[in-house]
């Protein structure tokens, strides 16, 4: 229904910098067979422009996969523009124009600023790197002083990720020797079909090495929904996917934790929350804090697997040691992890909740627009020290 509601302003938006776009072209090319150009660029920007509708409405195909990509590229492409254009035109007002020059210096700026807006965004998107936190748990745990928790989340394996991305994300897990690793939910893409060479991937994230296991949660992504410009499109009944997403975690042998708790080594807990976007669209309830750490000795450490990070307090109060999450993407293209900072109370990084230790990770992978400007992809590694006698 929102899709519906913003679908007008959408189409405003794109026909104010469609002909932004064609005036500074106009201008540029004045000398060269303008009409034909023009024509050429009409086709172009409004089939890249409905992409997103086009990439919904086509079958399962090579063609369909290449409008899914390039819809995705159009969304970061199409604010970035749009941004610049808008503000192109306010400081015109206070600019007088003797001639069309500046106009097209306006045109050839703003283009030249959106092509590095979308390599750069592009190729720091793919680059994971490593965030280090050190936390401590007043509390003793059996046999460790310490333990090497790894967590990643929001890979979002589908049409922006894949093998390549998993291939990162692995060796920048095993190069921190993890004692236990943590995927925070998002860990598909909605659409498990978009997932190209999965066997290969599966095999990938069974190298993954530490002492207790690779562990993981739903995040509201890893459920089987259509997606039109980030508005998802689901059926009443629990889609197929679901069970094929449980499958590859199997195969790749990662256990899923859905709103249960263990009991690891005879030394530490380790509980995973349903994610509740996921569990009110599939009719599920999803535990409260308190009745999923109930049976919890509390005297040993608590660490909670949570894809959204929601219910910090809850959390602490429930008598959990550390959280763990994603979701927020850190804002993932700038200026959005200042709108994620007034959204969440721990948007990215780590805080303190009371005697709770929470960690936000930015995510592995991207969601809609494949670019990263001003956030970075990465694996937290926390090394997490005992206190307690």
């Amino acid at each position: 229904m929102l899709a519906v509601i913003l679908a007008p302003f959408y189409l405003v938006l794109n026909y104010y910098l469609y002909r932004r776009s064609l005036s500074w072209l106009t201008v540029c090319i004045h000398m060269i067979h303008p009409e034909k150009i023009r024509f050429c660029y009409r086709i172009l920007y409004w089939i890249t422009g409905f992409s997103l509708l086009i990439a919904f409405v086509l079958p399962q195909s090579r063609i369909q996969r290449i409008f899914k990509i390039l819809s995705n590229y159009w969304i970061g492409i199409f604010f970035c523009a749009l941004f610049l254009a808008a503000a192109g035109d306010l400081i015109g007002l206070f600019i007088p124009r003797k001639d069309q020059s500046i106009l097209a210096a306006a045109g050839v700026m703003i283009l030249a600023a959106v092509m590095i807006f979308t390599v750069y965004g592009s190729i720091h998107a793919r680059q994971i790197d490593t965030m280090d936190y050190a936390v401590t748990v007043d509390k003793a745990c059996a046999g460790r002083k310490e333990l090497k928790v790894a967590l990643a989340a929001d890979l979002h394996l589908g049409y922006n990720s894949g093998l390549s991305q998993v291939k990162k994300m692995v060796k920048q897990i095993n190069r921190g020797k993890p004692d236990l690793v943590c995927i925070a939910g998002d860990i598909f893409d909605n659409e498990f079909r978009a997932v190209k060479d999965p066997e290969k991937i599966e095999k990938e994230l069974r190298k993954i090495q530490s002492t207790y296991g690779t562990y993981a949660c739903w995040g509201n992504h890893d459920i089987g929904e259509k997606i039109l410009g980030g508005f998802t499109f689901g059926t009443k009944k629990a889609p197929d996917n679901d069970r094929q997403m449980e499958e590859f975690l199997s195969r790749s042998g990662i256990r899923l934790l859905d709103d249960k708790t263990i009991l690891i080594g005879g030394s530490f807990y380790l509980a995973g929350r349903k994610d509740p976007s996921k569990a009110g669209k599939m009719g599920e309830q999803r535990r409260n804090a308190e009745d999923l750490l109930k049976d919890c000795d509390l005297t040993k450490p608590v660490i909670v697997m949570d894809h959204e990070p929601k219910e910090l307090k809850q959390l602490s109060e429930a008598g959990a040691d550390l959280d763990l999450s994603g979701h927020t993407h850190d804002g993932q293209i700038f200026p959005g992890n200042l709108v994620t900072g007034m959204m969440w109370e721990n948007s990215c990084g780590y805080k303190k909740i009371g005697n709770m230790n929470s960690v936000v990770t930015s995510g592995a992978g991207v969601w809609g627009p494949p670019l990263r400007v001003g956030t970075k992809s990465e694996v937290c590694q926390i090394t997490v020290r005992f206190s307690g006698k």
